[in-house]
């Protein structure tokens, strides 16, 4: 999402200045801009946001339906459960590392490249591990399978940044995290039926094709939204870069504002991606959003397991019950995403900035406290989260009836999936040219952090104890919930003397 500023105005607040950033606005004070942020109806909006969402749903979804397909691998391979879980390792690192590759270029050079690049490689990679077998390959071609889909996972947010305003980004958020948000739960349920009745060949066969399927859904409909690309919709991307339903039937666009378009003096490459690691806000969230999601990921992959030794569960049985988590996720654009945008207007409001429907201003960034506007969902929904691990803990530790666990984990993704959308936005704000960059940056701890997690959550509840385990991590929640208190009272201080020094 780019706000286009003018080259005579002061230069704008954004963090990553080391990336040279030139963006330009029709209007430099006190009005709203001119142009419309962007030129798409609400429904084409929505509908475009939805297929990046369905897209990034790949990567989720491809982690999750392979577990239930362990143990046959293992048997038919001839290895030790320990050297198939290398195969798990090994893609949580890549899935860390792919986004700062990819990032970039889907800043500079539009999604729909970055999102056909993906798919391809995850496309070939699944033919063959459906095919395969030895462990090697198995090892090899799960790398390559974590890169494709890993590579578009921040793409869906970042088009949310590209199509939407501040001022109504809580709901649209929704729509971009739906795969991310379902893919854990659906993922273990597909994997079970297809490994229980088909045999593990068939996870990568259905992956083949639902893969084939969006990669017609990207050539056929999904159009370009990169404003370094087509601004806010005004200016034509490149021939090649066109779906082919608009090569076959053009659509007709208003007159082309380059105004809209972000500029870069210097292509940004991988290292300026990792440089923004070094902002004050992005450092701050990389050390709240990696322990938060560390625990996430303890709670959801030692699911399987607690739920085979307490209930005696099969895989199928296992899969249903990831329901709730989903579902409570789901409910948050509702709830969190339409508080956001109001307490997003109410700061406006307080601040004398005028919102106008699909219009934004460089105003908004110097005027409205960012920090306080999405930190006042982002904490309380923080503290709801510690106290939600910490009940799933100690009633997990106890056998009671399954209707316990289930409830609680509708609540802990319900909390989760609050702190991370509202978190999400503020990154968003904050990194205006080059959202999926930014995203990236993040993600790549919190994904490193999950995958220590995944393979050390196991031995720890058998050392402690799963309801020491949740108490533990709603200790440390609540212990690093003061880097969000941080950001919220002096955030917006670090911004304005960032733009006296530069």
């Amino acid at each position: 999402m780019a706000e286009p500023i003018s080259i005579k105005t002061e230069p704008t607040p954004d963090p990553e200045k080391t990336q040279h950033v030139e963006a330009r606005q029709d209007n430099d004070d006190e009005t709203e801009p001119e142009a419309l942020y962007s030129i798409l109806p609400e429904r084409q909006k929505i509908l475009t946001i939805v297929i990046c969402s369905v897209i990034t749903f790949l990567s989720p979804v491809a982690a999750n339906m392979y577990y239930p397909a362990l143990g046959p691998l293992a048997r038919d391979l001839h290895v030790s459960q320990s050297k198939i879980n290398l195969t798990i390792t090994s893609f949580k690192i890549i899935q860390a590392f792919a986004p700062l590759l990819t990032a970039s270029l889907s800043d500079v050079n539009g999604r729909r490249p970055i999102f056909l690049l993906g798919l391809v490689v995850f496309l070939g990679s699944n033919i063959g591990l459906a095919l395969q077998g030895t462990f090697v390959a198995l090892l090899v071609l799960r790398c390559f399978q974590s890169f494709g889909s890993s590579s578009i996972s921040n793409v869906s947010s970042a088009a949310v940044a590209d199509l939407v305003t501040r001022a109504e980004r809580g709901k649209y958020l929704f729509y971009a995290t739906l795969g991310n948000t379902i893919g854990p739960a659906v993922g273990p349920v597909l994997g079970g039926i297809l490994a229980q009745f088909m045999g593990w060949r068939s996870i990568f066969w259905f992956l083949v094709i639902m893969t084939g399927v969006m990669v017609m859904m990207v050539v056929l409909f999904l159009r370009e939204t990169c404003r370094a690309v087509v601004g806010n919709g005004s200016l034509p991307p490149q021939p090649w870069n066109e779906p082919l339903l608009h090569m076959v039937r053009p659509v007709a666009r208003p007159p082309p504002d380059e105004d809209t378009r972000v500029v870069f003096k210097r292509r940004p490459g991988v290292l300026d991606t990792v440089r923004i690691v070094w902002n004050k806000h992005i450092g701050l969230l990389i050390l709240c959003s990696s322990l938060r999601f560390s625990g996430s990921m303890a709670v959801l992959s030692t699911l399987p397991a607690l739920l085979e030794r307490k209930y005696n569960y099969n895989a199928l049985q296992v899969g249903l019950c990831y329901i709730p988590y989903a579902v409570g996720g789901l409910v948050t654009r509702w709830s969190v995403g339409t508080i956001a945008d109001w307490n997003f207007r109410r700061h406006a409001h307080k601040n004398g900035v005028e919102i106008q429907q699909n219009k934004q201003s460089q105003r908004q960034l110097q005027q409205i406290p960012l920090e306080k506007a999405r930190l006042q969902i982002t904490i309380p929904m923080m503290y709801y989260s510690c106290v939600c691990i910490l009940g799933y803990g100690w009633i997990m530790n106890y056998n009671v009836h399954v209707a316990g666990p289930l409830i609680i984990l509708f609540l802990i993704g319900n909390s989760n999936s609050g702190v991370n959308n509202s978190l999400n936005m503020l990154v968003i704000d904050l990194h205006a040219q080059r959202p999926a960059s930014a995203l990236a940056a993040m993600n790549t701890f919190k994904n490193l952090a999950a995958a220590g997690m995944a393979a050390g959550a196991l031995p720890l509840i058998d050392a402690i104890g799963i309801g020491w385990m949740g108490t533990m991590f709603a200790g440390l929640w609540v212990l690093v919930s003061p880097t969000l208190w941080a950001i919220y009272f002096f955030g917006q201080g670090w911004r304005k003397n960032q733009l006296l020094e530069e």
